[in-house]
């Protein structure tokens, strides 16, 4: 499939503005060339920063809007929480809907 095909497809299908719009690439012969993924990295202090603050006492509480894995996969990275506190406690990495769903909407 040409670049121009491709285009053609996206422009009939509402630009991809929905997933559903994108079903039809299933059925159009594309093929997957290669998949990559990208991480910025960490400041070089937020590790230390981390356990000192723990160190005395104070817990840190990420609020992101990433994806929860995302969101996951930073915190245990940079030190703020571990693999047994996530299993320890259900309430250890949540999305925000599931943090309004337990404890309310604020009004």
């Amino acid at each position: 499939m040409t670049i121009d095909e491709f285009n053609k497809i996206k422009a009939d299908h509402n630009d991809f503005e929905k997933a559903a719009d994108t079903e039809c690439l299933e059925e159009g012969g594309l093929e997957a060339i290669g998949i990559f993924g990208l991480q910025d990295p960490l400041r070089e202090s937020i590790k230390d920063s981390i356990a000192e603050v723990n160190k005395a006492g104070i817990q840190v509480i990420m609020a992101t809007g990433d994806n929860i894995d995302t969101a996951i996969a930073i915190s245990k990275n940079a030190g703020i929480i571990t693999e047994a506190q996530l299993k320890a406690s259900e309430f250890s990495a949540m999305t925000g809907a599931d943090f309004r769903a337990y404890v309310g909407e604020l009004k």
